[in-house]
């Protein structure tokens, strides 16, 4: 076959229409196992309960597919991606979330204050 400037360009958009479908790993990547051991005990002192007063005005959920139904959630929001999630403290896939009053929370997590953080994504 001869490579011509016509094939090139050809071949060339083929490939950058395939490329949506190359972005279905990172969306793969971002599934969360359903439940979370946590070993450290200073995870679990300081972990945030959904149940509690803060959780509850955040309508925290330690899984953020059991937020589905909230009407701020939006599919692939997750703690681990948000701003106020410090990344740098985190402790077996938890970290301190300042508005949780740095609070432990789980980077498979949800709140209604979500902010995605454009370096996380």
């Amino acid at each position: 076959m001869k490579n011509t400037r016509r094939s090139f360009l050809t071949k060339s958009l083929a490939l950058l229409g395939l490329l949506p479908l190359l972005n279905i790993k990172k969306v793969l990547a971002t599934k969360c196992p359903q439940a979370l051991k946590i070993d450290s005990e200073k995870v679990l002192a300081k972990l945030l309960d959904a149940s509690s007063k803060t959780g509850k005005r955040l309508a925290y959920s330690g899984n953020a597919e059991d937020s589905k139904d909230h009407k701020k959630y939006v599919t692939g929001s997750l703690c681990g991606k948000c701003k106020f999630y410090n990344i740098k403290k985190e402790d077996q896939a938890h970290a301190p979330c300042s508005m949780a009053g740095n609070k432990y929370v789980s980077s498979c997590g949800w709140c209604k204050t979500y902010k995605l953080d454009p370096k996380k994504s």
